[in-house]
């Protein structure tokens, strides 16, 4: 067990360095993420210092590239809210999706990790078809991993006395420093039609699980 928690820690840490480029950081996170699941893990089982909680609101950016990537990201924003995270798209890059992030550090982590392993999924469940059926499949696929998220959210609360509300103050507190920071935002909306590829990427984001919980993080200790 040693053994896999050193693996996992190293893969961690090669994804967080500030010197990682950005494709070896997502593929280590993927790893670490699969093997988490794996095992059991989940990510509070690798701080550095376990009675540190930290709940200060924090900014990152968070960089989505290659095919799909509008709906990829998208997918990163849906589980980045199912974890008291928000966030607004920046302005792209070439090739480049941007995603700014907003919330506790270890909340946006365990977006991060659970995206890095939908979108290692999605990408190798995504069947044939031209681009206007995967874009379709895509977003059936990220309101599939939502709805599998959700369920387990609301399993996770209804286990845990006073989790939804602290659930929701983290979320109220990173909606109003992003409003703080950025007082401007427009929210558009980007209806789907729902077809045959559409309902075949839901199916598929549904059977999206992890071993562990990502929502508990520091829990208790709000709690008191």
């Amino acid at each position: 067990m040693t053994n896999r928690r050193d693996t996992i820690r190293a893969l961690l840490a090669r994804a967080n360095h500030i010197t990682t480029p950005q494709p070896e950081a997502e593929t280590a996170l993927a790893l670490a993420s699969k093997l988490m699941q794996k095992y059991g893990f989940t990510e509070h089982d690798f701080d550095s210092e376990p009675s540190q909680q930290d709940n200060a609101v924090v900014v990152q950016e968070v960089r989505v590239f290659g095919k799909y990537r509008v709906q990829r990201l998208g997918l990163l924003y849906a589980i980045a809210l199912k974890h008291s995270c928000t966030g607004y798209r920046s302005e792209d890059e070439i090739d480049t999706c941007i995603l700014v992030l907003y919330g506790r550090e270890a909340d946006i982590f365990a977006a991060r990790t659970l995206f890095a392993a939908a979108d290692i999924l999605g990408t190798r469940l995504l069947p044939r078809g031209d681009r206007s059926w995967r874009i379709s499949w895509w977003k059936g696929f990220r309101v599939g991993v939502e709805d599998a998220l959700a369920t387990m959210r609301t399993e996770f609360i209804s286990e845990t006395a006073g989790a939804g509300l602290v659930l929701a103050d983290r979320m109220t507190r990173a909606n109003n420093e992003m409003r703080a920071q950025v007082p401007r935002l427009v929210t558009r909306y980007n209806s789907a039609g729902k077809g045959k590829a559409y309902s075949s990427g839901q199916r598929a984001g549904r059977g999206f699980g992890t071993a562990g919980r990502s929502f508990d993080t520091g829990i208790r200790g709000e709690i008191g």
